[in-house]
This record gives C-alpha cells, sequence and structure tokens, in this order.
C-alpha cells in the first residue's frame, strides 16, 4: 500500500492522510498550458479532424448510396470507417483538454469512459483492417475457397465491435477518478491501477498493432507471390500482355504497410516508456511530454489516411466518388470559372498565361504523335483487353487479373 512520510518513525497510508494541512508544490502549479502552445496544437488538430471525417463520411455515404458498392467487402471497409470516424469526432477533444490542463476536466463519467471509448474505436478498426486483408488473400490467391459472403460480412462486423468492447473493458474497470483537497490547491485526477494496466497496454500493443501488421505481412506476401508466379507464367508463354498489376500491387502493398507501421509503432514506444515512470516514479520531461502528443497524433492520423489507402485508391470508389452531383457541379464549375473568367486574375498572372501558350504553341507539332502513342501504350500495358483475357482464362488458375478487376485491389 502507498504510504506518505514526515518522519522516519511517522508512516501512514496515503488514502489516510490528511493534504488540507499541506500546500502543494507552488512550483508544480501551472493549471494550463501556454496560450501559444495551446493555440499550435490546435491548429494542427482541426485540419486532421475536419479532413478525416470528411474522407470517412464519404466512404460510409458512397457504400450506402451505390449498390454496386454494397459487397462484403466494403461493407467491412464501411464499418472500419464509422470507427474512424467516432475515434475522429469524439478522442481528439478528450486528448486535448487532457493535455491542455493540469487538472483532469472530464470528471468521474470522462474518467471511465475515455480510454474505453478511444480503445474500442481502434480495436475496431484493426480487426476490420485484418479482414481486409485477410479477404484480400482469399479473393487472390484462394480464388476457389469460399468468398466472404453478406451474411459472413454482418458477422464480422459485430463481431469486432463485440470483441472491441471486451478487450478494451479493462480500462473501464481499473480507472477512477480522485480528488486531493491541498491547503492551497484542489487536485483532480484520473488513475489508472498500476498493478494491473501497465501489463495490459502490452496485451493492447499487440492487439492494436503487431496482430494487424502480422496478419498484413503474410497475407500481402502471399498476395505478391502469387502475383509474381503468374507473371512467370504469362512471359513464359510469350503472351503479348505487359504486366502492370505486379508492380501496382506492390506499391499498394507498401504504401499500405509502410504507412501502418510508421504511425502505430510510436505508440508501442510510448507503452513501455510508461511503464518504465511507474516502475521508477520518474517525473515526465517535456520530451516525453512531446513524444506523447506526437504519438497519439499519429494514431488519429491513421485513422484519417484509412479512406485514401482502402477507398480512393480503389478505381470504383472513385468512380463513384465523381459521380456525386455535388462534387461534378464543383469542377464544372472550377472549369468554367478558369475558361470565361478573365478578369479574375492580375497583369502579371496573364502574361505569364500568355507566355505559357507561346511556348505551346511552338512545341505543338511535336506532340500529337507522341501523347497519341504514350496514350496507346498506357492503355495496353495498364489493362488487358477482352481477347487477351480469354486467352488468360483458358487455363485453371488464370482468372487473377479478371478478378482483380471486377472488386478493385485494397
Amino acid at each position: 500500500m502507498t504510504t506518505f512520510s514526515t518522519g522516519e518513525e511517522f508512516r501512514i497510508p496515503i488514502s489516510q492522510f490528511d493534504f488540507s494541512k499541506w500546500d502543494f508544490p507552488a512550483e508544480r502549479i501551472w493549471l494550463h498550458k501556454p496560450d501559444a502552445e495551446i493555440t499550435w496544437k490546435i491548429c494542427t488538430f482541426v485540419p486532421l479532424i475536419a479532413f478525416g471525417l470528411y474522407g470517412n463520411i464519404i466512404m460510409v455515404y458512397l457504400i450506402v448510396a451505390n449498390r454496386s458498392l454494397r459487397t462484403p467487402t466494403n461493407m467491412i471497409i464501411a464499418n472500419m470507417a464509422v470507427a474512424d470516424l467516432l475515434t475522429l469526432a469524439i478522442c481528439p477533444a478528450m486528448f486535448m483538454l487532457n493535455d491542455f490542463y493540469q487538472n483532469y476536466q472530464l470528471g468521474c463519467v470522462g474518467c471511465k469512459l475515455e480510454g474505453f471509448l478511444v480503445v474500442v474505436f481502434l480495436i475496431t478498426a484493426v480487426l476490420n483492417l485484418s479482414a481486409v486483408s485477410y479477404d484480400r488473400l482469399t479473393a487472390i490467391v484462394l480464388p476457389r475457397e469460399t468468398r466472404l459472403t453478406m451474411r459472413g460480412a454482418q458477422i464480422v462486423v459485430v463481431s469486432t465491435w463485440i470483441s472491441g468492447i471486451l478487450l478494451a473493458s479493462p480500462l473501464a474497470f481499473y480507472r477512477s477518478y480522485k480528488v486531493r483537497i491541498w491547503k492551497n490547491f484542489t487536485e483532480r485526477y484520473c488513475k489508472e491501477n498500476t498493478a494491473v494496466l501497465p501489463k495490459y497496454w502490452y496485451v493492447l500493443i499487440t492487439i492494436l498493432v503487431w496482430l494487424p501488421l502480422g496478419i498484413m505481412l503474410i497475407c500481402y506476401i502471399a498476395i505478391f507471390y502469387k502475383l509474381d508466379r503468374y507473371e512467370k507464367r504469362l512471359r513464359s508463354r510469350e503472351n503479348p500482355l505487359t504486366v502492370s498489376y505486379k508492380r501496382s500491387v506492390a506499391k499498394t502493398l507498401f504504401i499500405v504497410v509502410v504507412v501502418f507501421a510508421a504511425l502505430r509503432l510510436p505508440f508501442t514506444i510510448l507503452v513501455v516508456l510508461r511503464e518504465k515512470y511507474y516502475d521508477e516514479d520518474i517525473s515526465v520531461g517535456s520530451g516525453m511530454q512531446l513524444f506523447w502528443y506526437i504519438s497519439q497524433y499519429l494514431m488519429f492520423l491513421n485513422a484519417a489516411v484509412n479512406p485514401l489507402i482502402y477507398g480512393f485508391n480503389n478505381e470504383n470508389f472513385r468512380r463513384a466518388y465523381n459521380q456525386i452531383s455535388w462534387v461534378r457541379r464543383c469542377r464544372e464549375t472550377t472549369k468554367l470559372r478558369k475558361e470565361s473568367d478573365p478578369s479574375d486574375h492580375c497583369c502579371y498572372c496573364a502574361f505569364m498565361k500568355k507566355g505559357k501558350a507561346a511556348v505551346k504553341n511552338a512545341e505543338e507539332p511535336k506532340q500529337p504523335k507522341t501523347a497519341e502513342v504514350e496514350s496507346t501504350e498506357l492503355s495496353t500495358e495498364s489493362y488487358p483487353t477482352t481477347k487477351t483475357t480469354e486467352r488468360i482464362r483458358d487455363e485453371p488458375g488464370d482468372s487473377l487479373v479478371p478478378d482483380i478487376e471486377a472488386d478493385g485491389f485494397i
């Protein structure tokens, strides 16, 4: 039991000590962070929150509004977008309140719910992300296996939320709101059970970081190996089709894994450092506070960029997004404004545009043929023709390209 000592022979439990007779150290009273620090932190969070909310709302809207996008895989992606949406709508505000003020501002209910909600949303998102990785594996590497059905997707969605709630529950049970009344200061804080939660955080980072990262690596290495064999089979037939899928898929896999690792690994380092501070009773310095802020910020950034990686990286999502009425109107309005409003620019801008037009006209005779050739080469390299695809599908196991084309690659 923690004790408080005022002399060599006088030791009593800290829970029974009367702090109202003692002054809280004046040099440790700061109430809130400097206004400049609060301002720059808010300025870094507001664009992140706005960008993430927009992206995740659009993802959910596209899947709900377009029947063609309501596939089992996209239902899991929509569920991940909902978890990310709730993460960005609720958690950054609570995080900033804790960071800005010395005393805990959320009270008893907030102490129980704050960490619990953050972890529920994060675990739900990463479990859905793992499910998407496995679904891509079955779609490309194991095409004869039973694909995920809509019923299966519904089970996955419900299971991820139940798992998130159960795995996050220790943060609701083992945190408590404390108030200490000193002679010159009233101290309010949210205290974690240091006998249980430091070990629990290791379990948590395994679920939030290492488990999904391992699943992604295994699934995507298997997918890349399958594409490598597929490319070699085409080359052995002297097929005129230039396989560009392997290169584009490799690029996508690299982005997915590297972004996830880069944005999640600092959080694992933070957890290790937290236990060090618990065990050795070291005061938290400014460097640790900054690292704590950065690691949390990167976790929220991951929730904001997921729509780009798992949604707009897919041609079907981009096409559906461009068909939204207000998006189409904005594009048309912008285009018309640029073409028909010569008054909305300065003399210098007009001079520069004339200069560019003159250079373009001088180079025009050399461009048409090159542009046409490049366009033809791009179209033949990027997408197989129907005739070529039919030849590829003549043999068992050769339906890889049509599968990728049908579902898009995530």
